[in-house]
């Protein structure tokens, strides 16, 4: 499996529990998109599953159970995605997922299931989990993952044990994806675009997503500086890659109110250095309630909702956003 060295710290607290035998029957692996949540669950279904892996949960990747779980066939293990990036997962999915965990395990060891992202479920979905959780087979576990663990029912929440999986620091995450070939001005802009998350950041390198992430950058600072019209930015926005432009506004939003928070902790790079004048200008405040707006607009995406209006709403506010001398001029005078 890929060496991820800020994976270290959860994977031993989960594999104590595997060796004591305190593994709980719900696990929820939070923590931002691209830090290594995946990985984590998977090394803990081929822990489980290997009839042989040694003290540190490694599996032998010579038994009849590593052999399917390399083919993608083992009986035991289950998994359980949108259909479609982006798309809900419905009820009757999960309602096979929890048929399944109920059956007694083709290799008397344990059943493993994992379900990501698990605030794709919708509420139907969810609520078809909750007995599962309520009354667990014995033996089987069933692993979460969630980038946004407030979008789950709280009930579903509250029946897991949650692990948080926190973001390397910078050197650590750069390191990592030169490991992985990149050179550190393309690891340290690629590490922005994608909120910190490493293996998020190698994914939109490999797919040549920064060109068009960094051009979408380009005409929110043009849009906010009023060099550029809303409307026809909206226009253009439409397509395949409104999900990808959306994503990336919300984490140049994030990049923002942490410039403004903890100054010291901002990433640097080209990439950064184009965020820092709004950093410096625009109110903190006004950025929460924007990211709260850009975050219900992303929910609704697949819900029918007109996306030319939702995106005019969302660029005419930003070009309109306050700025800190704004604010301050506003507060004066009262």
């Amino acid at each position: 499996m890929t060496v991820t060295p800020w994976l270290e710290p959860a994977w031993q607290q989960l594999n104590r529990a595997r060796l004591q035998s305190r593994l709980p029957h719900a696990l929820l692996l939070t923590g931002s998109e691209g830090v290594g949540k995946q990985l984590l669950a998977e090394r803990i279904v081929h822990a489980l599953l290997c009839e042989s892996p040694d003290q540190q949960g490694n599996p032998c990747g010579q038994c009849a159970a590593c052999g399917w779980l390399a083919a993608g066939t083992h009986p035991d293990f289950l998994r359980l995605e949108p259909e479609e990036a982006g798309k809900a997962i419905k009820v009757d999915p999960v309602r096979s997922l929890c048929t399944g965990l109920g059956i007694t395990s083709h290799g008397g060891r344990y059943k493993v299931a994992i379900v990501s992202p698990a605030e794709a479920m919708n509420i139907n979905a969810a609520n078809s989990l909750l007995k599962t959780l309520e009354e667990p087979t014995a033996n089987t576990l069933l692993i979460l993952t969630s980038a946004a663990p407030g979008r789950l029912l709280p009930t579903v929440r509250s029946r897991c044990q949650q692990i948080q999986v926190p973001l390397p620091s910078q050197q650590q995450a750069i390191e990592w994806l030169a490991a992985q070939g990149l050179e550190a001005e393309a690891a340290t802009d690629s590490l922005l675009l994608a909120g910190g998350g490493p293996l998020y950041a190698l994914t939109l390198h490999r797919e040549g997503a920064e060109a068009l992430l960094n051009d979408s950058l380009q005409q929110l600072q043009a849009v906010g500086e009023g060099r550029l019209d809303p409307l026809t930015v909206a226009s253009e926005w439409q397509g395949d890659a409104l999900a990808l432009r959306l994503d990336g506004w919300r984490r140049w939003l994030q990049w923002l109110i942490r410039a403004q928070l903890a100054p010291a902790d901002s990433i640097a790079g080209n990439m950064a250095q184009k965020l820092q004048t709004l950093a410096e200008s625009v109110d903190c405040q006004s950025l929460y309630a924007f990211l709260d707006r850009l975050d219900s607009a992303r929910n609704a995406l697949a819900s029918g909702l007109n996306r030319q209006l939702m995106l005019e709403d969302l660029l005419v506010r930003w070009a309109a956003m306050p700025t800190r001398r704004q604010k301050n001029v506003a507060q004066g005078s009262r």
